[in-house]
């Protein structure tokens, strides 16, 4: 299932208990960025999502302000018993946001239990993910996702 929540383009997969986010376009405005993020936090919160994966690509680089509300606002409600495993796809031309991203990953420890890796690729993120278990269903989400990307340049819902 793919929705358009905001800014944010999201793949859900409640067989898999799977969520897969990527902005689909800069935010406006602070606000803009709140709302996305606040719809996501949502539907992390009704604790049927155990895999994450987070692909930066398509993030401008984050201000000051985002990375603080990240950090007190949003991370927390991240941090549900329900989310086994956090993927996050950090692009080859993206050190100022990987190195954001660390940053809050390392303020975040004390209160996220869930393991996190970072990729470049996100099939061999999906593959983490998964585990291995089913190519096949694999194989028809990232179909689902390119498509839709293809159809019109970015997510629809």
């Amino acid at each position: 299932m793919l929705l358009h929540l905001h800014d944010v383009c999201l793949q859900y997969i409640p067989e898999a208990a799977l969520v897969r986010l990527q902005f689909h376009r800069p935010s406006a405005d602070m606000a803009a960025f709140q709302r996305s993020m606040q719809a996501v936090a949502q539907l992390i919160e009704q604790n049927t999502v155990a895999e994450g994966l987070i692909d930066l690509h398509g993030l401008p680089d984050l201000t000051i302000a985002q990375q603080l509300w990240i950090a007190t606002h949003w991370l927390p409600r991240m941090a549900v018993p329900a989310v086994q495993h956090t993927a996050i796809i950090i692009p080859e031309n993206g050190l100022y946001n990987q190195m954001t991203v660390e940053m809050l990953h390392r303020a975040a420890r004390h209160f996220i239990s869930c393991e996190v890796q970072f990729f470049h690729m996100p099939h061999a993120a999906l593959d983490w993910l998964l585990s291995f278990q089913d190519p096949a269903a694999q194989r028809a989400l990232e179909q689902e996702w390119d498509a839709a990307w293809a159809a019109r340049g970015q997510c629809v819902g």
